[in-house]
């Protein structure tokens, strides 16, 4: 029985020709040995897995051949090329670094380097994995290094450039190896299939190449064992079995309950991901993943960045057609900001569903400018004929549950007790945009109501007589006004107006705000507050602000919150408490005054 190679030593390239994912490379060296322009140190830097190595042996090779081709490529057949290939050459020596790495290691090899070769051109020396050297070792090898006899070379290999001394670095000529694309990996097991007689999906040779992240060593150990175990044949599911790897069909599932708004449906899929033995972690990171290719495949400029089989970029386009920009961009910002709360959160599968209910109402609290969208005229006349409380609120005598939170997010508490209702049964104040059908683009609609001081206490009125406190997220309808300055401190003002005059902490903490819109992107508002207390404030009415001003001028706004100066130093007083010793440091005879009137601090 022949003995068993792995594929990484089996098809490691012996010429310039052969090697993969690396042509700079390959194309600058044999330049260098056409021309005669050979330096006497080179360093080849970059990740683990990537031909390093291979290609030192190919120059020591090609550099000592006697017979060189015409296309500057080692012959094979002298003398010196068979005692490389069998690892008898006297001319060429492999170091590691890693277990030589002493200073009396290479004062050994600095007294090597002073006999001259016994047969061929030079002496060479490939020292693997060079940062492994001790500091002492670099300085006794520096002198040499920078000076060798004219029959000497040195190649220098290594996976960290930042650990080697800039002495060292500044003596040896740098060649910076790329990772490998995930094409380049999967042609080259495609043709290792082909001759080895293996059957394997292009899917599952595409999972295998994303898995080596760019290095080809990791990508034929992965493809030897996988091969292995499918007994000659890779599947698309075996390989996602053996490798861990979580099928992309789920997150096609779970962004199709998320754009139709299915909650229970996006909960239960990463319930049984979980169960699957995969972490919160990796479902959210590959979920982002699938967010950026949606919105890559929305232009033909940056199509090409995906890097996936050719079948799974229709599966992409199909969905990508379905899906709002604005909904991916927020389901990415959302996603990013679950991955990093994940690793300091105490209940880690709760930080994951929370980031998923919130990407299923994008829609719902993000909204969408009437102004850009048609509206569809078949819903349109048959709203006009019912009237506007049928349609606006279920028919039932009890009152109905605030499914709006003060802050612009949905109640979990009505987000399960909400049945699913027809197009025409929807109120379209808690949807202004939703999907209608999953086979074809989304129908958008929204209602457009102009608010003014009497209609808001009426209907203010009219929901304390039945139970219901209106929010200010169901109020924010009214015409669209340009954005500016001028229009953003107003329609700052009619917010403020809108808040209950139970949160009056809160109201009067919102008028001292001072809104600055950035004139240069008219997309950030600035917001300077003066103490803790006050972000706290106005964290717990952001969504709904930016939600209100977002419909009221068209635009999608971001807040920027600045801490007062004087606060942030402590040198501003805040609390009535804080400004009366400032008042009596600055002036003495305010304590003895109060203290001969009895005179106490008003906190109201």
């Amino acid at each position: 029985m022949a003995e068993y190679i792995v594929s990484a030593r089996k098809y490691r390239p012996a010429r310039f020709s052969e090697m993969v994912g690396q042509e700079q490379v390959a194309t600058t060296l044999k330049n260098a040995i056409r021309t005669g322009h050979l330096a006497h140190s080179f360093l080849f830097c970059g990740p683990r897995g990537v031909g390093k190595t291979t290609a030192a042996r190919i120059l020591a090779k090609t550099i000592n051949c006697e017979n060189i081709t015409a296309g500057f490529e080692a012959c094979g057949q002298c003398n010196s090329c068979v005692s490389f290939q069998q690892n008898s050459s006297f001319n060429i020596h492999e170091l590691d670094a890693a277990s030589n790495n002493s200073v009396d290691d290479i004062r050994a090899l600095v007294d090597q380097v002073r006999f001259p070769p016994q047969s061929g051109k030079y002496k060479i020396y490939i020292i693997d994995e060079v940062h492994m050297l001790s500091p002492g070792a670099f300085n006794a090898f520096l002198k040499t290094l920078e000076e060798p006899p004219a029959y000497c070379k040195f190649i220098l290999a290594t996976t960290e450039k930042h650990k080697i001394l800039p002495t060292i670095l500044s003596r040896c000529q740098i060649f910076d190896f790329k990772r490998i694309g995930i094409e380049v990996i999967v042609k080259h097991l495609q043709h290792i299939c082909e001759v080895e007689k293996i059957e394997a999906e292009e899917d599952a040779l595409h999972i295998i190449a994303q898995k080596a992240d760019g290095g080809m060593r990791d990508a034929l150990s992965m493809f030897d064992r996988l091969s292995g175990f499918s007994g000659g044949k890779l599947t698309y599911a075996s390989v996602l079995e053996n490798l861990n790897v979580l099928d992309y069909d789920y997150f096609f599932k779970v962004t199709e309950a998320l754009l139709s708004e299915n909650l229970a449906l996006s909960i239960k899929l990463f319930d049984e991901i979980l169960k699957k033995g995969f972490e919160g972690d990796d479902f959210i990171l590959g979920l982002c993943e699938h967010f950026r290719n949606l919105l890559f495949c929305k232009d033909e400029g940056t199509l090409k960045l995906l890097e996936v089989s050719e079948s799974l970029k229709q599966k992409y386009a199909v969905q990508s057609s379905l899906a709002l920009s604005d909904f991916l961009v927020n389901c990415l910002s959302t996603g990013n900001q679950c991955d990093v709360q994940y690793k300091v959160s105490k209940n880690k599968r709760l930080t994951v569903e929370l980031a998923l209910i919130k990407m299923c109402y994008i829609n719902a609290l993000v909204g969408v400018d009437a102004g850009k969208k048609k509206l569809n005229s078949e819903r349109l006349s048959d709203t006009a004929q019912q009237p506007q409380a049928d349609i606006a609120r279920p028919e039932s005598n009890t009152a109905p549950k605030p499914d709006i939170n003060y802050n612009g997010t949905k109640n979990i508490s009505a987000l399960a007790e909400e049945e699913p209702l027809t197009p025409i049964q929807k109120p379209i104040k808690s949807a202004p945009a939703e999907v209608v059908n999953t086979a074809k683009p989304a129908t958008l609609t929204k209602t457009k109501k102009l608010l003014t001081a009497d209609s808001v206490q009426e209907e203010q009125e009219a929901s304390k007589n039945n139970g219901v406190e209106m929010t200010v997220e169901e109020r924010i309808e009214g015409e669209v006004l340009i954005l500016n300055q001028e229009n953003i401190i107003k329609l700052w003002g009619d917010y403020a107006a809108r808040i209950p005059e139970e949160k009056r902490g809160l109201k009067i903490a919102f008028n001292s705000f001072q809104p600055l819109l950035d004139p240069a992107t008219l997309s950030k508002i600035s917001v300077t507050v003066q103490s803790d207390i006050q972000k706290l404030q106005l964290d717990e009415i952001r969504l709904g602000l930016q939600n209100y001003l977002s419909k009221r001028t068209g635009a999608i706004l971001v807040f920027e919150v600045i801490a007062d100066k004087e606060v942030s130093s402590g040198a501003k007083p805040y609390t009535p408490k804080e400004k009366l010793e400032r008042m009596i440091r600055k002036k003495p005879a305010i304590k003895l005054m109060q203290q001969k009137l009895g005179l106490e601090l008003d906190y109201d």
